[in-house]
């Protein structure tokens, strides 16, 4: 049955039968509720240690969001690899922006590194980021306090753990 779901992490609404994960955010399924169960995440208050480490999630997500909009422009439209950074793109973009909420900020400017030169470095590049941000997030789910922070990470590690998979199995591909 199509019902309104709300991802409790990212916020979005999402219309249709349950979904995977959400498609906003990657968030696990758990995390889509009926509108009428949905609450702010990122209305909470926060550590100092928690704002360092929200601070650096919004940092690293921005620059993966300029890097994988880089890639998708300079692919050619509507080829798997534009697709998957395109999809890529929205996910990371939406990252850093449940990470301003948590600041009550509007999205900074979005920008980041150059492309690599290759398909292959930059997959590989992929690859170190969503690996990095995976240690990154779970070190920071280890010292968040707050069960709002520890449940943005865990719902965060997990899409970044699938973005790595999914690039490892295209860089076996490349």
């Amino acid at each position: 049955m199509v019902k309104l779901y709300v991802c409790k992490i990212c916020g979005e609404p999402y219309i249709g039968e349950f979904s995977e994960d959400c498609p906003f955010c990657g968030a696990q399924k758990y995390y889509l509720k009926p509108v009428k169960e949905f609450s702010e995440l990122w209305k909470t208050e926060l550590t100092e240690q928690e704002k360092k480490d929200l601070k650096e999630t919004l940092d690293l997500e921005i620059n993966a969001t300029a890097y994988y909009t880089k890639i998708s422009e300079n692919s050619r439209k509507y080829s798997k690899q534009n697709r998957l950074f395109k999809q890529l793109t929205r996910v990371e973009r939406e990252h850093a922006k449940m990470a301003a909420k948590f600041f009550n900020i509007e999205m900074p400017e979005i920008k980041g590194e150059n492309l690599k030169g290759s398909v292959k470095k930059d997959l590989e590049r992929t690859k170190e980021l969503e690996k990095m941000a995976v240690e990154k997030y779970q070190t920071f789910l280890k010292n968040a306090e707050n069960k709002n922070v520890k449940t943005f990470y865990v719902a965060l590690i997990h899409a970044e753990q699938g973005h790595h998979e999914i690039i490892s199995e295209e860089i076996k591909l490349a």
